[in-house]
């Protein structure tokens, strides 16, 4: 045997070494079913179910060996106050003048928002495409919206009629569950416009074909409760000296949309793709590196409230557990199970938001060769969907960030049909693995993760980014 060939041999061998192995498909369709069961009734922001899963995935660290990643606890507590929409008192109708059509209080939903009481308002209808566009300074206190409503951008659009004087905007002919409760931190609500939608056919049929409409609105205060919600952390340290006090973070949120009332049979909206695949896989890439011993310290965190406003995200980054300076970067995990993409299959290949606003891409990249896993930047969605999860609040505070998904839209989305049984979960494992793999190599790189300095989308993050430098 030639010295030239065994030295080839030897480097092939420590390469292959340095790969994580390979997931487990049966432990991630476990912990999915598990988290996306109807026991759990979809995971609310706050629930019973909620809490369930918090305990669940805590549980899990300590199977696995991942040590308390909050100040020595796996539960980062937040206090918040939470706001019930109240259905007593409701009153809704339109007229044109010459008819008038009530909303019958069965048939309607509604998110929680300010007390309203409106007589004879001003009603103007627009489309979603023209919401998109529209440059009035003002607008009417209630808006028809119709639909379809699509994209991570719509609530910031729906957001900002709230600014131009929407009290109300009536969702036409889209059929998108309303959260019931909203949470109050420090004093901060994330309420704007009330959002409502009703299942009359005969209030939508008056709706589409009358122009010159006026409403009269009466809508309760929502209750309030205090209430504790929770960030599952956990901890895997760093093994070198120099490097030990710097995290990287991998997160995914472990909430999603809970019971909707008004909805004929299963009225459980269990979240198996968004977001319990996330956590899944969040959960069994820790399992991959607890025994790695990567150079960085890794914590592992599954936030709450992403469905309401990436609230548990934001918490976090306003009180940071270790100081936001020390973090070099985020993997957050979507959707990581279905492969079903509305566009096609998604099979063997991962999308990044952001793709080339960070070298995240570069590691996901060098992993994915090693796993047999494609790494895509959609040209039409990487970029939109960057600010539409959890790692948009840890970009607004200059950590470089991206979201990991095998798919952008699926069937189900949203819906009760997103299932368990649906994921794919040996493609799941491959994609896992290589979310362990990319994640070892940048804890272990010699340099930091960092924004890309050439691309002028991201200059803000950059200027976050130096102000944590300066910071002491």
């Amino acid at each position: 045997m030639s010295s030239k060939w065994f030295l080839g041999l030897l480097c092939l061998s420590l390469g292959a070494a340095e790969v994580v192995k390979e997931a487990d498909p049966k432990a991630l369709a476990a912990i999915v079913s598990f988290l996306a069961s109807d026991a759990l009734e979809g995971r609310d922001t706050p629930s019973p179910g909620l809490t369930i899963a918090g305990e669940f995935i805590a549980s899990e660290f300590r199977r696995i060996g991942i040590k308390p990643g909050a100040n020595g606890f796996y539960f980062q507590d937040a206090k918040a106050i939470a706001r019930h929409v109240q259905r007593h008192g409701f009153e809704l109708s339109f007229s044109d003048g010459s008819k008038t059509v009530k909303v019958p209080l069965e048939t309607a939903q509604w998110n929680v928002g300010s007390k309203l009481d409106l007589s004879d308002a001003s009603v103007q209808k627009l489309s979603y495409s023209e919401l998109k566009d529209l440059s009035a300074e003002t607008v009417a206190p209630v808006i028809v919206l119709s639909g379809p409503v699509t994209g991570p951008g719509a609530m910031m659009a729906m957001n900002r009629l709230a600014t131009k004087g929407a009290k109300l905007i009536v969702l036409l002919g889209i059929p998108a569950p309303l959260p019931q409760v909203s949470l109050e931190f420090d004093g901060r609500s994330n309420a704007g416009a009330v959002l409502l939608r009703s299942t009359d056919a005969a209030t939508e049929d008056f709706l589409k074909a009358s122009t010159q409409l006026t409403a009269t609105v009466k809508l309760s205060e929502a209750s309030r409760k205090p209430e504790l919600v929770r960030n599952v952390v956990g901890l895997l340290p760093g093994s070198d000296a120099s490097l030990k006090d710097e995290y990287l973070v991998i997160s995914a949120h472990y909430d999603h949309i809970g019971i909707r009332p008004n909805q004929p049979g299963d009225n459980i909206y269990n979240g198996a793709n968004d977001d319990a695949s996330g956590t899944a896989s969040m959960l069994e890439s820790a399992r991959l590196l607890v025994d790695r011993k990567p150079k960085r310290s890794i914590l592992f965190v599954a936030f709450f409230g992403e469905e309401k406003g990436l609230l548990g995200s934001r918490y976090f980054a306003d009180h940071p557990i270790v100081p936001l300076r020390q973090i070099v970067a985020d993997l957050n995990l979507e959707q990581t199970g279905r492969t079903d993409s509305s566009e096609g299959p998604n099979v063997g290949m991962a999308n990044l938001t952001g793709y080339h606003f960070t070298n995240i891409h570069t590691f996901l990249e060098e992993a994915g060769q090693e796993t047999g896993v494609k790494l895509v930047k959609h040209e039409k969605f990487n970029e939109p969907y960057f600010m539409a999860s959890d790692n948009a609040a840890l970009a607004a505070a200059g950590i470089p960030s991206t979201t990991l998904s095998v798919t952008y839209a699926f069937p189900d989305y949203h819906e009760r049909g997103d299932h368990w049984d649906k994921l794919d979960y040996d493609n799941m494992a491959k994609i896992t693995r290589t979310i362990a793999q990319g994640a070892l190599l940048m804890a272990n790189a010699p340099e930091r993760v960092r924004w890309n300095a050439d691309e002028v989308k991201v200059k803000a993050y950059r200027d976050a980014a130096e102000k944590l430098r300066q910071m002491k």
